[in-house]
């Protein structure tokens, strides 16, 4: 895996074993639907790691991997791939984190249950002891799998720039208070709206001021068909996605995340960063796997030569 061509980037979030299945038929609630199900790496910390790696970049992981089989097959895999896990942590007798996904015909989800137990090993105290890594990195990408407490103290005590993920609408409400520390915030629609309070609807692109008025320099939200909304201190506005087929939604925001912060780690703006990670969530949803193989660095060749044409 071509690596290094751009400065380090640390992502400290979660990593899991993904498993999901897809419906033939349009799903039927509280009964036995037809389908098929796999099985691969996730998490969305480890996610935007492999995009990253996959796209070139040097990075690592800090996460906490359980002790069982699929937690060390994980931590192997990602080393596979090219993603250093040498900040990552092992914690005895805590299973490995599983992400469990039922997606409808049309590859959409309709639910999922998580199990992330081992990431509450993610104390301040454990994440602060890699204090000199992540001030050495480019930029930090933070998940909000994160325990609370520990997403604060790193907003708290890294001087290195911070990008960071909501994750859902359900983890959002404990970012809140964070957003004037970050260098970046990427979300959704829905995630945004909960982040600031703001009514159900809610344009992207206003969204995204709010967040940016709200303190974080760079705000990006996503808002699935509709486009992307994005606003920084010298540009703003709103930006349509691409039109692809979908076979696996899952995925797809990890690696819209993985081309901002790319992007960002390059010095681009956010119109640019918003551009590369559309590219990489459009492969995303095309793709069965939750990562792509055809996430290459080819993909940033052809976003650069979009931008000087």
């Amino acid at each position: 895996m071509q690596q290094g061509s751009v400065r380090k980037i640390v992502v400290v979030g979660g990593a899991n074993t993904d498993i999901a299945g897809r419906s033939t038929a349009p799903l039927v609630a509280s009964d036995s639907n037809p389908g098929h199900i796999s099985r691969s790496a996730g998490g969305v910390g480890r996610n935007i790691a492999e995009n990253l790696a996959r796209l070139g970049a040097s990075v690592s992981l800090l996460t906490a991997f359980g002790d069982d089989s699929p937690a060390r097959e994980l931590a192997h895999g990602c080393s596979e791939i090219g993603i250093d896990i040498s900040l990552c942590v092992t914690v005895p007798g805590v299973p490995g984190s599983v992400y469990l996904a039922v997606l409808d015909d049309t590859g959409d989800m309709a639910v999922a249950i998580n199990d992330m137990r081992a990431l509450d090993a993610l104390t301040p105290a454990t994440v602060l002891q890699r204090k000199a890594a992540l001030n050495a990195a480019a930029l930090v990408v933070l998940d909000a799998n994160l325990p609370e407490k520990t997403i604060h103290a790193l907003a708290e005590e890294i001087g290195a720039p911070l990008m960071l993920d909501p994750v859902s609408v359900a983890k959002a409400p404990r970012t809140r208070a964070v957003l004037p520390k970050l260098a970046c915030v990427k979300c959704n629609a829905a995630e945004a709206e909960v982040l600031l309070n703001a009514a159900e609807g809610t344009a992207a692109a206003d969204l995204a001021m709010a967040l940016h008025e709200a303190g974080a320099a760079v705000a990006i939200v996503t808002d699935g068909p509709r486009g992307v909304g994005f606003a920084s201190a010298s540009e703003s506005g709103h930006a349509d996605c691409p039109q692809v087929t979908i076979a696996n939604a899952t995925g797809a925001g990890d690696a819209f995340s993985a081309g901002v912060a790319f992007a960002l780690a390059e010095g681009h703006g956010a119109a640019q960063a918003v551009a590369l990670g559309s590219a990489l969530a459009a492969l995303a949803l095309e793709s069965e796997s939750t990562v792509s193989s055809r996430v290459t660095p080819d993909v940033v060749v052809d976003i650069r030569r979009s931008w000087v044409e």
